[in-house]
């Protein structure tokens, strides 16, 4: 695959997403008839239904390859362009990713908003082995208008995580890593995470390199996928840039 070839100048890690211009059909329900979501949810688990639902202000909307079992929960079928929803549509094309990189064996782990990932599998070792770190991405959505076309833009923040692990998968706390296995591991994690050079110095490219090298790869490599809703999400390769405009008279 091709290497995205930037121009110079100032880009945010904000990759321009393109949703699908026709109506998608969807199942919704005024907000009032569900005040609390959970025991829905816990329905759709317990039925193992894959359909999901959603609450924006005084609607909950539900998705998904079973959501025609939300007939019986009183929901109604409508068709609804994605645009009228940017709430919705942010949240699908962070699902619709998601669900994209667990098929490729990623784990995904919820945030508030958002979602982290990475392959329990891939890892570099550290004290012999007993400490793992994985890189992964921490993913999130927004929208906003764009001020020369006037059209509402979806994008995708894609942000570097690392995580520390045991052989058991399981989190570790950085602060008793130093404890357990002393200076030299805190010094060797953060050479792989980038932060510091064989050297031992601070890396100041740190930044530069992480989003050359591992975002805009992973970008690229997932320019295209499905959205829970239906229809098909399209990645832009080129992160937004940042205009600087001057104020001279």
């Amino acid at each position: 695959m091709s290497r995205v070839i930037l121009d110079p100048g100032v880009y945010l890690n904000v990759f321009p997403v393109e949703v699908p211009k026709e109506p998608v059909h969807i199942m919704r329900a005024d907000r009032s008839s569900f005040s609390n979501l959970r025991p829905l949810r816990e329905r759709l688990r317990e039925e193992n239904k894959k359909a999901w639902v959603y609450a924006d202000k005084h609607v909950v909307y539900g998705y998904g390859p079973d959501v025609s079992f939300l007939e019986t929960e009183g929901f109604e079928e409508v068709s609804l362009q994605l645009v009228e929803a940017p709430r919705l549509t942010s949240r699908l094309i962070v699902e619709g990713l998601v669900n994209a990189l667990r098929a490729e064996g990623y784990e995904a782990l919820p945030r508030k908003g958002r979602w982290r990932v990475y392959r329990p599998n891939q890892f570099t070792e550290v004290a012999g082995g007993k400490i793992r770190v994985h890189r992964g991405y921490d993913l999130r959505s927004l929208f906003w208008k764009d001020t020369v076309t006037d059209n509402l833009t979806f994008g995708l923040i894609v942000d570097i995580i690392w995580l520390l692990r045991d052989t058991a998968n399981q989190p570790l706390n950085t602060r008793r890593l130093r404890q357990k296995y002393g200076y030299d591991a805190i010094i060797a994690i953060a050479q792989i995470q980038g932060e510091c050079l064989p050297n031992r110095k601070i890396n100041t490219e740190v930044a530069r390199q992480r989003f050359q090298e591992h975002i805009l790869p992973f970008v690229q490599n997932h320019l295209e996928f499905d959205l829970p809703c239906g229809g098909r999400a399209f990645l832009l390769p080129e992160p937004v840039r940042v205009i600087l405009g001057g104020g001279g008279q």
